[in-house]
């Protein structure tokens, strides 16, 4: 049974059979999913440091954004790449995906590559406060290790990269 619907998702609680012929009633957010790019330019990437009032903290983060109701996941990417960050990406490519949360939501994020990079202006949402940060990866590797970046997208985006690089 929904209970709440917003913007982006919908809260749900719902009696459900376990594969055990358990059943239990549960509660949970149906979300249409989103995505994450990792802007590359080189040896570097772009990072967001986001003011976040869920948490009332600012936050590094990868750009990032929430599908819209029909729309293809690699729009969306595009879309937030420009919104976020002002780049436009010559090439981009999913390299993984994966549940942002599979005890609580039903959101699936894919995760992108964004190389070939051209600059044509930022265009993020009123209530978005975003500051975007180019570094290495060495050095965005460092601020995870020392607990500065803490989201869990952003770590996996971060760590799949450097697999993929090495």
């Amino acid at each position: 049974m929904k209970i709440f619907s917003g913007k982006k998702f919908e809260v749900h609680i719902d009696k459900v059979k376990l594969p055990n012929g358990y059943e239990r009633e549960l509660e949970f957010v149906k979300h249409r999913g989103s995505v994450v790019i990792i802007p590359k330019i080189n040896n570097e990437i772009i990072l967001i440091r986001q003011f976040r009032p869920v948490i009332d903290k600012w936050i590094y983060e990868l750009p990032a954004g929430t599908i819209e109701d029909g729309e293809d996941p690699l729009n969306t990417a595009n879309r937030e790449l420009i919104e976020e960050i002002g780049y436009e990406a010559g090439k981009l490519k999913e390299i993984i995906s994966f549940y942002a949360s599979p005890g609580i939501t039903t959101e699936y994020m894919r995760l992108y590559l964004a190389e070939d990079l051209r600059y044509v202006g930022a265009k993020p949402e009123p209530y978005e406060i975003i500051e975007p940060i180019r570094l290495s990866i060495e050095e965005a590797i460092k601020m995870i290790r020392e607990r500065k970046i803490e989201d869990a997208k952003t770590i996996i985006g971060i760590f799949t990269l450097k697999e993929l690089l090495e």
